[in-house]
C-alpha cells in the first residue's frame, strides 16, 4: 500500500549542533579565514570587484574584565531578509550565493556560524543595511537570535557606524564613493 505524504520541515534538536559542532574544533586560523571568505561572497553578491573590496580583521586584547574580542569587518551589510532567509539556515548548498546565480567561495553556510558557535563564549554582529541595524548572535547557551530591540532597528549611519565601533576614518575612499551611489552597508562579525 502506497500514501501520499504531506511533507513537513526537518526537525532537529539543539545538541545535534553539537554533534555536528565538535567536528568543526578548527584553530583562529580557520575560523577567521571562514569569516573573510563569508565577507568576499558578500562582496561578490554585490558585484564589487576585486580590487575594491576591503576587509578588516581587528583584535582588540583583553583588558580588565573586558574579554578579549576578534572581529573581521567588510563594508556591504546584510538585512533583516538576508539573516532570516540565508544566514540561520544549516547546511544549505546555495547559503553563499544566495540565489544570485554567482560563483562563491562559500560552501553549505557551516564554517562562519560553526566558529562563532563553538570557539567563542559569545558572539555576534552588527550588521547596517537599507537604514537598519540588526545584532545577531550566539549567546552563552550557544542559541543564536538577535539581540533584544535590535532587529531591523532604524538608525541613522552615522549612529550606527558609532555603535558598531567604526568611524569614517576605518571606511576607504571607494567604499564611501560606492556608498553615496548604493547606500551604507557593513558587517561588524565579532567573537569574545
Amino acid at each position: 500500500m502506497s500514501f501520499k505524504i504531506k511533507e513537513q520541515p526537518n526537525v532537529f534538536d539543539d545538541h545535534f549542533l553539537d554533534i555536528i559542532g565538535n567536528e568543526f574544533k578548527f584553530d583562529h586560523v580557520k575560523g577567521l579565514a571562514e569569516w573573510m571568505k563569508n565577507s568576499a561572497d558578500a562582496y561578490t553578491r554585490e558585484n564589487v570587484p576585486d580590487d575594491r573590496q576591503s576587509i578588516y580583521l581587528r583584535f582588540v586584547p583583553r583588558e580588565g574584565s573586558r574579554p578579549s574580542r576578534f572581529e573581521c569587518i567588510d563594508f556591504v551589510g546584510m538585512s533583516n531578509d538576508d539573516i532570516d532567509k540565508a544566514f540561520k539556515r544549516w547546511g544549505d548548498p546555495r547559503a553563499a550565493s544566495r540565489g544570485t546565480g554567482r560563483r562563491t567561495l562559500g560552501g553549505h553556510g557551516n564554517g562562519g556560524k560553526f566558529y562563532m558557535r563553538q570557539m567563542f563564549k559569545v558572539s555576534q554582529f552588527v550588521t547596517y543595511r537599507d537604514g537598519k541595524i540588526n545584532v545577531f548572535g550566539f549567546n552563552e547557551r550557544k542559541r543564536y537570535g538577535y539581540a533584544d530591540g535590535y532587529q531591523g532597528k532604524r538608525m541613522s549611519e552615522k549612529a550606527a557606524l558609532e555603535f558598531a565601533g567604526l568611524s569614517n576614518g576605518d571606511v576607504p575612499k571607494d567604499t564611501r564613493q560606492r556608498w553615496a551611489q548604493k547606500g551604507v552597508g557593513f558587517t561588524v562579525v565579532m567573537g569574545e
